[in-house]
């Protein structure tokens, strides 16, 4: 299935437009573009992963401590309906025999409920019995214990808690704190902070032993001082752990969530600390941790009005945490692929190839519109519609120019000129596409790979030009960048009819360079079709090559390459004459590739080609130039160093900036892999 969507939540931005392919109840590809022909397409609002919320003591009427697997079903579907796709039930502090009859009925319910499309539970957080007493909040002093090896022994002997386990709070400082956060750390149980009394050095020696949560930051712990920042200021500082977050604004204040986020980053959680009530109306009561709580004033209560919890399910958190001022980007990620990196779940809270496919679609106010699990949508959907393929858009005609050969030059102009803005505009919009193959492509060249551009007329003649171009601009040796154009050497000059329609042509000639898997192959083609191109494409991945596609429409092309580039240019001024915009486009795009590549393997120096090769009058006055606005030095002596260096610009920069000779200069740029600023700043 292919869902296409206008924006995207996906690495932490949000994006767009692109899809989603989903596979076997996986994401098989996110694509960065907006397909031609998608099953289903996304009306405005974004597609992002699922939520998931790591502190959840129930919800709708269910309490995590007391669920069968009924109860367990239906939180679960409920949960899923709200965009909540995953969500670790929460055990508060209890006798050690309760504890493990809740997970006794949690174990049965995972295996019960295995395969259906309702959120999943990745394993029990026991939040207590090891905390503070003059920080347990809602917790009974009578129940908690001190975290010792007898202790552990008893906790961890019911064979349905140890299966089940996944996320243990407690506080460091009660005795045998470290040891207990050493042993379940070895034994694959990931622990929080929290409920505790810690200053900031037992803190530190909690996360030195192997904690790498802190559990709802702010609530139930020792207040933050300049002089004793205590817990909260390490949660806040310290880049090992993830801080956890209540996001229903009542635990704590928006000021307070805002100042937290800031400190925190991509370190920052939401989860709720919901409780039964949540979705339940105002008033509702319930028993909970041993005692009476009610939903009062916006929040779970003691009788007495101290918080017990929280009434919100996770997407209503999102909501109210973009309402208190944080950013909707870093909201998503805080409800999605931070939890997940959080608690090690590798397969879900991203969109990439290989995740689950546990999906949320938030309309405009982040409303849930749509989840899926597994690929199953959780409402209803209309029925899946595919299209016959179209021509592509680069084909179509601008019925609005029916009338352009009839209008002065001066109009003419304007309405191509209008249409190259459009099309600067579309490469734009294709940057993270674009970067993302140019970082790849770095990784292959500083390896000793190559890059070959395979394209057939105007789309072939820009790969020659932007090939041939690096060589003197980058001091790029011969044979590191390689074009393959169809028809070729002729081609670049002349036509060679029917040479875009040879399919086989290019496999040749990837043979004739002996690629291979430390190389990459960028297929360029408007149409997204081009048969020599495709078959160069295909030609390249069955031979290992990285395959990336700078296109100007959907097609064969990007749905082959592993990075797809599309550029949405649209109808031309003349139909189909695509040397215009999507000419434009190609070369656009091919100068913002090929030059962030060079940039990444250090030929440049902030705006000034540092590597060129100086061959001719005009470029060794500009190398001078160049000499000069780095190193600081009067024009005599730029000329002597480069005289000196054979014109090596950087050599005659690092020469005069470190008062060495040449060949130490040499030296100190090869110990650099040939970086100007990394031997600079060696210095």
């Amino acid at each position: 299935m292919l869902i296409a969507a206008d924006r995207l939540f996906r690495d932490g931005a949000i994006t767009g437009p692109g899809a989603v392919a989903i596979e076997n109840g996986r994401i098989a590809a996110v694509l960065d573009y907006d397909p031609a022909n998608p099953d289903l397409r996304l009306q405005g609002g974004i597609l992002a992963p699922g939520l998931i919320d790591l502190h959840n003591n129930g919800a709708f009427g269910i309490d995590c401590a007391e669920a069968d697997t009924d109860g367990f079903r239906h939180l679960c579907r409920a949960l899923g309906a709200r965009g909540v796709t995953s969500f670790a039930p929460t055990v508060i502090t209890a006798p050690f025999a309760s504890l493990h009859g809740a997970a006794r009925r949690l174990r049965a319910a995972l295996a019960a409920m295995a395969g259906e499309p309702v959120a999943r539970m990745p394993g029990l957080h026991l939040e207590g019995p090891f905390l503070a007493p003059n920080r347990r909040g809602a917790h009974r002093t009578d129940w908690l214990r001190d975290p010792t090896g007898a202790a552990l022994d008893e906790l961890l002997a019911d064979p349905d808690l140890a299966a089940t386990l996944k996320l243990v709070t407690l506080a460091p400082e009660r005795p045998g704190g470290l040891a207990a956060v050493r042993r379940l750390t070895d034994a694959g149980v990931m622990v929080a902070l929290g409920h505790s009394d810690a200053d900031a050095t037992e803190a530190q020696a909690a996360i030195e032993a192997g904690a790498r949560l802190v559990t709802h930051v702010f609530t139930a712990m020792r207040p933050f001082h300049h002089r004793d920042p205590g817990l909260i200021g390490v949660a806040l500082a310290d880049a090992r752990v993830h801080a956890c977050f209540i996001a229903d604004g009542v635990h704590a204040d928006a000021l307070a969530l805002r100042f937290g986020f800031a400190a925190a980053g991509a370190r920052a959680v939401a989860v709720t600390d919901s409780v039964s009530l949540a979705g339940l109306p105002e008033g509702s009561t319930a028993r909970f941790g041993g005692d009476s709580a009610q939903a009062r004033d916006g929040a779970a209560r003691r009788p007495d009005g101290s918080l017990t919890g929280a009434t919100i399910t996770l997407d209503e958190g999102l909501r109210r945490l973009i309402g208190a001022g944080i950013a909707p980007a870093s909201a998503l990620r805080a409800a999605t692929e931070a939890p997940a990196a959080a608690l090690g779940l590798a397969d879900r809270g991203r969109l990439a190839a290989g995740c689950l496919a546990d999906l949320v679609w938030f309309d405009d106010a982040f409303e849930i519109r749509n989840a899926w699990i597994g690929g199953t949508a959780l409402h209803p959907l209309p029925a899946p519609a595919r299209h016959a393929a179209a021509m592509p858009a680069t084909e179509t005609i601008r019925r609005d120019l029916d009338e352009l050969d009839r209008a002065d030059s001066a109009t003419i102009m304007a309405a191509l000129l209008d249409q190259e803005q459009e099309a600067a505009a579309a490469v734009k919009r294709a940057i993270p596409a674009l970067a993302r193959l140019a970082e790849d492509v770095a990784v292959r060249l500083e390896a000793g790979g190559r890059l070959f551009y395979a394209g057939a007329g105007t789309s072939g003649r820009l790969a020659v030009l932007d090939a041939v171009e690096c060589g003197p601009t980058f001091s790029l040796p011969d044979g590191v960048i390689i074009p393959l154009i169809a028809g070729g050497a002729a081609a670049v000059t002349g036509a060679v009819e029917g040479a875009e329609d040879d399919a086989a042509a290019a496999a040749a000639l990837l043979d004739d360079h002996k690629a291979g898997p430390a190389d990459v192959l960028v297929g360029i083609a408007a149409s997204g079709r081009t048969p020599f191109t495709l078959g160069a494409l295909r030609a390249a991945a069955a031979r290992g090559l990285l395959t990336g596609a700078i296109v100007n429409a959907d097609g064969p092309l990007a749905t082959s390459a592993d990075i797809a580039v599309v550029i949405a240019t649209g109808a031309e001024v003349l139909a189909g004459s695509t040397r215009l915009s999507a000419g434009t486009s190609q070369k656009l795009a091919l100068n913002a590739l090929s030059t962030t590549v060079m940039m990444r393997l250090g030929k440049t120096f902030g705006p000034y080609m540092v590597d060129l090769r100086a061959t001719n009058a005009k470029l060794r006055a500009r190398a001078i130039r160049i000499v000069r606005a780095i190193a600081g030095a009067p024009e005599a002596d730029a000329k002597d160093a480069l005289e000196t260096s054979g014109y090596e610009v950087k050599t005659a920069i690092v020469m005069l900036m470190l008062r060495i000779g040449t060949t130490e200069a040499r030296a100190r740029l090869a110990e650099a892999s040939g970086r100007l600023r990394t031997a600079l700043d060696g210095a």
